[in-house]
C-alpha cells in the first residue's frame, strides 16, 4: 500500500505512488465495460407520416436538355442531330426563358467519341448559361444515332383521330 517514508538520504520522498490509482482506473475501465452494452437502449424515432400521393406529373412543356455525342463526335441535342453553331444558340435560347434551378444540361457520350469533344460540349453548355452539366450514362454503347427514317416520324405530327368529329 503505499507511501515510502523517507527516502535513501532520510528526507521526505517527493514522488505519489501511482500503483493504486491506475488499480482504481483498471477496475472502473472493466466495469464499464461489461455495464455499457446492457445500458444501451433504442431511442425513440418519430418518422413522418406516410405520404401515398403520386408525385405531380413533369411539365410536358419543359424539355430536358439532352446533348449526345457520337463515336464520330458529332452532336444531337435531345436526339435531333445539330451542328456546334446551332447547339450554341439552341442551348442558349432554350436556357434563357428558364429558372436558375433549372438550367440543366445533360451530356451523354459514346465510349469512343474524343474526351475533347466531351469536355467542349460541357464547357459551350456552361458558356451558355446552364447552371449545372451532368453526365449520363444511358447505355453502355453510348446515345443511339437516330436514322433519317426515325427523325422524319419524330418530326411529323400525330395522324389526325378518324374517330373524332369535325367541326
Amino acid at each position: 500500500m503505499g507511501a515510502k517514508v523517507g527516502g535513501a538520504s532520510g528526507g521526505s520522498m517527493d514522488e505519489i505512488n501511482v500503483t493504486p490509482l491506475i488499480d482504481i482506473v483498471l477496475v472502473l475501465l472493466i466495469i464499464f465495460m461489461v455495464i455499457t452494452p446492457m445500458t444501451v437502449q433504442k431511442l425513440p424515432t418519430e418518422l413522418p407520416p406516410k405520404d401515398d400521393a403520386p408525385p405531380p406529373p413533369p411539365d410536358p412543356n419543359k424539355k430536358q436538355l439532352m446533348v449526345a455525342v457520337y463515336k464520330d463526335n458529332t452532336f444531337a441535342l435531345n436526339l435531333q442531330p445539330i451542328t456546334e453553331e446551332k447547339l450554341r444558340t439552341e442551348l442558349e435560347a432554350q436556357l434563357k426563358g428558364r429558372v436558375s434551378d433549372e438550367r440543366n444540361v445533360f451530356i451523354d457520350a459514346h465510349p469512343d467519341a474524343k474526351y475533347e469533344v466531351v469536355v467542349h460540349v460541357a464547357d459551350l453548355s456552361r458558356e451558355m448559361g446552364a447552371e449545372r452539366v451532368g453526365f449520363a450514362d444511358l447505355k453502355d454503347e453510348g446515345p443511339v444515332q437516330l436514322t433519317p427514317e426515325q427523325l422524319l416520324q419524330m418530326s411529323a405530327p400525330p395522324p389526325a383521330d378518324p374517330a373524332a368529329p369535325t367541326p
